[in-house]
C-alpha cells in the first residue's frame, strides 16, 4: 500500500533525525569533557548573547503561546567565552523552559550584575531528581519528557564548567525552575 509505505518512510526519516541528534549530543559531550578540546575565549558581549538566545526560541515559544520576557540591567555586559558554546548552553536551558512550561505562560530571562537567570513557571523538578539532572542520559519521567536525548542538561553543565561559570538550580514541583549562571 503507497500510504503504508510513506508512513513507513516517515518513520524511518524521524528515526534517523533522532538518532543523528543523539550522535550529535554524545560528540558535544565527549568533545567537553576533553581537557584537550579548545574552546574559542574571547571577549564579548553577554547581551549579545541572551538576546540571540531569546530570537531563536521565539518560534518555540510561539507553538505554546509562551511569552518570553527579558529583562536586562545593562546592554554592555562583557565577558570572557565562546559565544556559541554559551549560545549552546543558554538555548538548551530555554527550550527546556519551554518545553515544560504550560501553554500561554511566561518565561523570564533576566541579566544582573554577570548573573544570568532563565525561571518558567512549569512542571518543576521532582526534589528526588534535583541531584541527577545533570547526568549523561538522565531524564526526569513524565509526560513532557518523551522526547530527549537526557544529554543536553549534561552539555549545558560542561559548558558552563569549560567557563568557569557557577550553575545553580532552584526548582519547586508544580511551581517552576529557575537556573542561574553566575559569572
Amino acid at each position: 500500500d503507497p500510504e503504508q509505505v510513506k508512513s513507513y518512510h516517515r518513520q524511518m526519516l524521524s528515526e534517523s533525525i533522532y538518532l543523528q541528534r543523539w550522535v550529535n549530543d554524545l560528540l558535544d559531550l565527549s568533545n567537553l569533557q576533553s581537557t584537550d578540546f579548545k574552546i574559542e575565549m574571547q571577549e564579548l558581549s553577554l547581551c549579545s548573547v541572551l538576546n540571540d538566545v531569546v530570537h531563536s526560541a521565539q518560534q518555540m515559544a510561539k507553538l505554546k503561546n509562551i511569552e518570553i520576557s527579558q529583562e536586562q540591567e545593562t546592554q554592555m555586559c562583557k565577558v570572557i567565552g565562546d559565544y556559541g558554546r554559551l549560545r549552546q548552553m543558554f538555548l538548551i536551558i530555554l527550550d527546556n523552559a519551554i518545553k515544560f512550561s504550560p501553554q500561554s505562560s511566561i518565561v523570564t530571562v533576566s541579566l544582573k550584575d554577570k548573573t544570568v537567570s532563565i525561571r518558567d513557571n512549569g512542571i518543576g523538578i521532582p526534589q528526588e531528581d534535583s541531584p541527577y539532572i545533570f547526568d549523561r542520559f538522565y531524564k526526569v519521567e513524565s509526560e513532557g519528557n518523551k522526547i530527549g536525548t537526557g544529554l543536553g542538561l549534561s552539555i549545558a553543565k560542561q559548558i558552563a564548567d569549560r567557563h568557569k561559570v557557577k550553575l545553580l538550580v532552584n526548582s519547586k514541583q508544580n511551581e517552576g525552575t529557575e537556573c542561574i549562571f553566575k559569572f
